[in-house]
């Protein structure tokens, strides 16, 4: 018996210290951070999968752009620093 209590001493403690971190972060309990899952949820309903797809396609667009000109300019300063040694 005495071990069962304690047991449910720690599992008060530890419910207790995830409390006192959620409302560290403004959500208060359980009810809270559902709260704050049905919002997300229905924020993110707004945003749909061709949008993201998008997105994303263009993001490894400008990617490929960005390391395209990242050889370039390796490219150059190879060629300038072969041409500096040259003198």
């Amino acid at each position: 018996m005495e071990h069962m209590l304690e047991q449910a001493e720690a599992v008060l403690r530890f419910s207790g210290e995830v409390q006192r971190r959620l409302s560290e972060v403004g959500v208060e309990g359980i009810g809270g951070v559902m709260g704050l899952y049905a919002k997300l949820r229905s924020r993110l309903e707004r945003v749909s999968h061709d949008e993201l797809d998008w997105a994303a396609s263009e993001v490894t667009r400008v990617l490929d752009s960005l390391n395209r000109i990242n050889d370039e300019v390796k490219r150059l300063k190879a060629l300038k620093l072969s041409l500096e040694g040259g003198h």
